[in-house]
């Protein structure tokens, strides 16, 4: 029995999880690749390959699922796929076209097993395929900055400045519109409040969004913009599980969020009422609610943000992981 990692650009968790159970890279579905291409490749393969086969799928659970409709032998694998996309969310809200939106529904009814990453994704695995196996996995934070961020400390000093961190071009999952309109009236509020945007994003995003001290500062130094800010801010339409939330917690920056991001989990923790509605009048409200807490509230609340940041390292999210796997296996077969 092999098992292959089909994967589009995965991230260090997602080749994390692959490597810890022993999945072999097969670079056969990257969207690099036209459709057509990815199409042949995974014929090509399937002709070459066992019925016993295992494919961990990044997303990439389109193809072979829709192969597993016909009567062919080999087309029938395993289909495991980690859920850390905003397909599922976008199936729910019906932003996918009619036949996009029907053939992905086709095909999840043909995964054996859905790793979700967070207990957001798996809720909308459920409410659009409640017949669905899963496990429930965490992503975890790079090695080497989890012990940078871990090793700064906790804050003490506070301004009005507000970190995001996500790429394009997708503005409408990342909730971009949303939190440039919760900026725009904190502005009003803090004259000398400052949005730092990290991350790749189009020319016509940029302009789109452009206003007076709102920064598109591109692939920057983590590092340095956690620490000139005191509030990290996303606000995701879908966003699975968003690992910029958990590395600002580490970096000891509270972290408010939407309803609709993974994260809001841990955030929830922190406090129950920095998890907010797609609404950026009441995201504006509650960051301006958090700028005039006491310093001694707001350092307590940093300290709460590093602990649990904390639990987001490899080695703790892959054991955890790997008991869900083998106890899965264990009582299927």
């Amino acid at each position: 029995m092999n098992i292959y990692f089909l994967y589009y650009t995965p991230p260090p968790s997602h080749k994390g999880l692959a490597d810890v159970i022993g999945a072999v890279d097969l670079d056969i579905l990257s969207n690099k690749n036209s459709i057509l291409k990815r199409i042949f490749s995974y014929l090509n393969y399937t002709f070459n390959s066992s019925s016993d086969d295992i494919l961990l799928c990044e997303g990439t659970f389109l193809i072979p699922s829709l192969f597993k409709l016909l009567p062919i032998k080999r087309f029938k694998k395993t289909i495991i796929n980690i859920s850390a996309d905003p397909k599922l969310f976008y199936i729910k809200i019906k932003r996918m076209n009619f036949l996009e939106r029907f053939l992905h529904l086709l095909a999840i009814s043909k995964v054996d097993l859905f790793i979700c990453i967070g207990d957001m994704e798996k809720d909308i695995l459920k409410e659009i395929y409640p017949n669905a196996k899963y496990i429930v996995a965490y992503p975890f934070i790079d090695e080497e900055r989890y012990k940078y961020l871990l090793n700064i400390p906790v804050k003490n000093k506070f301004n009005h400045n507000i970190l995001f961190i996500g790429n394009g071009p997708d503005y409408f999952y990342k909730g971009l519109d949303l939190l440039v309109g919760a900026f725009k009236i904190v502005k009003k509020e803090f004259e000398d409040s400052q949005l730092f945007i990290l991350g790749n994003w189009d020319k016509e995003i940029i302009y789109r969004f452009s206003y007076e001290g709102i920064n598109f500062v591109g692939f920057s130094d983590i590092y340095e913009y956690i620490q000139k800010s005191s509030l990290y801010v996303h606000l995701g339409r879908g966003e699975v599980f968003s690992i910029s939330t958990l590395e600002s917690l580490l970096g000891g920056i509270p972290s408010i969020v939407s309803e609709y991001t993974g994260a809001k989990e841990v955030v929830r923790e922190l406090r129950e009422d920095f998890v907010l509605p797609l609404d950026s009048k009441k995201v504006a409200e509650k960051i301006i609610e958090y700028f005039n807490l006491p310093k001694d509230e707001k350092i307590i609340l940093s300290l709460k943000a590093k602990e649990l940041g904390k639990r987001f390292k490899k080695e703790i999210v892959l054991e955890d992981f790997m008991k869900k796997w083998n106890n899965y296996f264990k009582f299927k077969l």
